[in-house]
């Protein structure tokens, strides 16, 4: 507990203030009657400054010059203290003659001061109090958490896992873990695989997580979204999605889209957008498309949908289709459209089950929707795609006809400016996630290989495709791997042999592909992200 006589230090009041507004935006009554105190306090401390001044005790305090707060923080002695001893060297140089009138009248000034540091005290102590209704347990690394979703200030580092048992988060150096947030079904099913956290978006102090099934179309009501805390894992609000299955979700402008689709017969997809406030998970409005959106991008108020019937953007708000790029096939979808410095990305997937599946990279001007560029046939499925300031990188699966799960693959990279393809290298495995790129290296996750177990991360050179190394995946299914703090994190997933126990592995790699660390669970994990 803080020592009563720090109450005395405005220095500290000012510090207690700042944090307790910068706890969060809102124009709320908690602010705004921290607001009326600071304005209060103000008030007093000039008053006892002008109480200060009329106790005479000459110009040599340096109150004006250097004021006795930052005297205090040097010297670590009692506001008190400095003023006894002042004040006895002053006795010491004056006339012992002065009557006792003179010597009332200080005394009385004396307790006026008093009185007014009281008052100062009672008021850090009544911030304190109100301080305290906003703020959870305290951790190590940051000293201001806040029970209500601020998504304006930085994201707590960590790397932070969702899959069938919640969200955990790890440390990002050590891979230890620091919090875990479990999830609890009502109604638990006969066959929980792929049901759980299958998406993760981190913003501002507030981890949105997605709760769903990721292999089938029936969630038997197990669906929704939960805000939590990232910095402690406490819970922020949860919402509860009855209606269709959830596919995907975005944020911005303070506001959640979460997707639902749902299939009155298999050619008849209808699509639900929700839209939710961020701090509240209250649902504001929502609206419908007749097809099914597999991915929705935020950028700049518009939402940027992977569907299939092609590209399409529409004001995220009310759901107004701005401008959309069609296309007429049975097997089709729109991969995750990525906006760079107003272009989109996407990949276009033309999939077929028996092998004979192709795609294209292509690019459109996000104001107009004129198409840009786009490559040329791609032999292979396209599950998602990375950029950097250079170029378009991604992976693809192409089935072997030497078994059922060999599987052969290739990474691409095309010039981001014009779709040109720089290189294309081989891979044993299929690539079904997209690889990361930083400081010119592309590290690639690959499944299935010559055997059928041929499962690896794999790092070649960005400018090249030349392979670096390659590291075993040794549960079998890899996710979207991430690169952050001088680290490549794998999330190496058995979530469906069940020849091995089902478990997931997350590998910290150096930059030479040295294992700095690893961390493992029993659960599936289905999301990865990280923050810096």
């Amino acid at each position: 507990m803080m020592d009563d006589k720090e109450y005395f230090n405005p220095g500290i009041v000012d510090e207690q203030i700042d944090a307790l507004l910068q706890t969060g935006s809102h124009p709320n009554e908690e602010t705004r009657t921290v607001h009326d105190l600071q304005s209060l306090y103000r008030s007093d401390l000039r008053s006892l400054e002008r109480v200060w001044e009329r106790l005479d005790l000459g110009t040599d305090t340096g109150f004006r010059k250097n004021p006795w707060t930052k005297r205090i923080s040097h010297n670590n002695k009692p506001l008190e203290s400095e003023r006894f001893r002042y004040m006895q060297g002053q006795h010491t140089q004056r006339d012992k003659a002065k009557s006792s009138s003179t010597f009332m009248r200080r005394f009385g000034l004396i307790a006026a001061v008093l009185f007014a540091a009281l008052l100062v005290g009672s008021l850090v102590a009544l911030l304190n109090v109100a301080r305290g209704q906003h703020n959870g347990p305290a951790s190590s690394g940051n000293a201001h958490i806040t029970n209500v979703p601020n998504l304006q200030v930085k994201t707590p580092f960590g790397v932070y896992i969702g899959g069938d048992g919640g969200v955990t988060k790890l440390d990002p150096k050590t891979g230890k873990a620091i919090w875990s947030y479990t999830v609890t079904f009502k109604k638990p099913s006969r066959d929980m695989v792929g049901i759980g956290i299958n998406r993760i978006i981190l913003s501002g102090n507030t981890l949105f997580a997605l709760v769903g099934n990721s292999l089938s179309i029936s969630t038997d009501g197990q669906q929704g979204v939960i805000a939590l805390n990232a910095q402690d894992g406490s819970i922020f609000w949860n919402k509860s999605i009855d209606q269709g299955r959830v596919t995907d979700m975005a944020v911005g402008d303070g506001l959640l889209y979460v997707d639902t689709v749902a299939y009155a017969d298999k050619a008849s997809p209808k699509t639900d957008i929700h839209v939710f406030s961020a701090s509240t998970g209250v649902e504001k409005r929502s609206y419908s498309f007749q097809m099914a959106i597999t991915s929705m991008t935020w950028n700049a108020g518009k939402l940027y949908l992977g569907t299939d019937h092609g590209l399409y953007v529409t004001k995220a708000t009310d759901g107004t289709v701005v401008w959309k790029q069609e296309v007429s096939h049975e097997q089709f979808y729109v991969t995750r459209p990525y906006v760079v410095n107003g272009v989109v990305y996407a990949s276009f997937d033309y999939t077929s089950e028996v092998g004979g599946s192709h795609s294209d990279i292509e690019a459109y001007d996000t104001l107009s929707g004129k198409q840009l560029w786009h490559t040329q046939d791609i032999p292979g499925q396209v599950f998602d795609i990375a950029l950097d300031k250079k170029a378009v990188y991604l992976g693809i699966l192409r089935h072997s006809s030497s078994g059922l799960n060999v599987f052969l693959g290739t990474v691409y990279s095309y010039n981001l400016q014009n779709g040109q393809r720089n290189w294309e290298t081989s891979v044993a495995g299929a690539v079904e996630s997209a690889p990361v790129v930083v400081n010119g290296v592309v590290y690639a996750p690959t499944y299935g290989g010559t055997d059928g177990n041929g499962h690896t991360t794999t790092a070649l050179d960005a400018s090249t495709g030349t392979i670096k190394w390659q590291k075993p995946i040794t549960l079998g299914l890899a996710l979207n791997p991430v690169a952050a703090n001088g680290l490549v994190y794998v999330a190496d997933c058995n979530a469906f042999d069940s020849k091995q126990p089902l478990g997931t592995r997350v590998y910290g790699y150096k930059a030479d592909g040295t294992l700095a660390w690893q961390f493992s669970t029993d659960r599936s994990v289905m999301s990865l992200v990280v923050a810096e």
